[in-house]
């Protein structure tokens, strides 16, 4: 990481910081929403591939240029919600107005007592969609890839940490589990065991686990996912959920959670691939705005 980008990112979190204690969480996250990009290092740079993947699937220019837009709003709230993550008081998250849509699916599921597998995306909420997840009360657990050793955490190690610790502390005993490419499995066995919601990303085509990765139909092209979990889910007839979290303005989130599989012995990867898939699809012609992959897509086209 450049000198000027790593001066923009703390200029970004000092303007982050100011609108924590100067203005209410609403009205933070408003502001943050409409700023914060022009002090990102990345986003120029990010957007031309960010629109080819746009441009792929919508041939409606004003919805991809909405989209564009709605991406920057996310980042911007994000990047607040980091200020509250780098703190030590966990109050701030009831602040959250939170509205969940298949809050009995997950509970119905959790009462099996296997553990519950939780297909989401890459979006810009990674650890609030952890958090909120855990408001009803039940113990989640989530996988992450290690990107310690990346310049993001060299320069920034100690704050990456103390993120880290405040979301593991809003998790009702579960965990954030830190895994490398053909890492062993035993972490996550271990969560179900324990009947924790477990959380993976299951849409990202970059190299983390070549032995499981299927290529499968999305949105009229192909996406490379991993199906490491899943198998493993399918294997030990875990329930399956899929689930995503959209922000609705000022304090507002709705968390919403569709049923892919109950665990019985006649679910297959392939299906709850699938199932997971069309929850990402319907959630997208809703919102493109929410999902993070474009980039993946629009790299294709290059």
């Amino acid at each position: 990481m450049g000198v000027m980008a790593t001066l923009r990112i703390k200029l970004m979190l000092a303007w982050t910081f100011l609108l924590r204690v100067c203005l209410s969480y609403a009205a933070g996250n408003r502001l943050a929403s409409r700023t914060i990009h022009h002090l990102h290092p990345f986003t120029s740079k990010q957007k031309p591939v960010y629109l080819a993947g746009l441009n792929r699937i919508f041939t409606d220019n004003s919805k991809v240029a909405a989209a564009w837009q709605r991406h920057l709003a996310l980042l911007g709230v994000h990047r607040f919600q980091s200020s509250f993550y780098a703190g030590k008081d966990i109050n701030w998250i009831k602040q959250c107005q939170l509205e969940v849509i298949g809050e009995d699916v997950i509970k119905d599921a959790h009462l099996q007592g296997k553990g519950v597998l939780v297909m989401t995306y890459h979006h810009h909420f990674n650890m609030l969609f952890c958090n909120l997840m855990a408001t009803p009360g039940l113990p989640v657990t989530t996988i992450a890839m290690d990107d310690r050793g990346g310049d993001g955490y060299k320069n920034f190690s100690s704050r990456v940490n103390r993120i880290y610790t405040h979301a593991e502390r809003l998790l009702n005993g579960g965990d954030i589990i830190l895994v490398k490419p053909q890492s062993q499995v035993r972490p996550i066995l271990r969560a179900f065991e324990k009947n924790h919601l477990v959380i993976t990303a299951n849409d990202f085509p970059e190299v983390f686990d070549d032995k499981n990765r299927k290529d499968l139909p999305f949105l009229g092209t192909i996406l490379s996912c991993p199906t490491g979990t899943v198998k493993l889910a399918v294997k030990k007839n875990i329930p399956i959920v899929a689930a995503y979290l959209e922000w609705d303005g000022d304090d507002r989130f709705k968390l919403v959670i569709k049923m892919v599989s109950d665990g019985g012995e006649d679910m297959t990867v392939d299906t709850a691939m699938t199932r997971y898939l069309e929850v990402l699809a319907t959630m997208i012609e809703k919102d493109p705005g929410l999902w993070e992959g474009w980039k993946w897509l629009g790299a294709q086209t290059e």
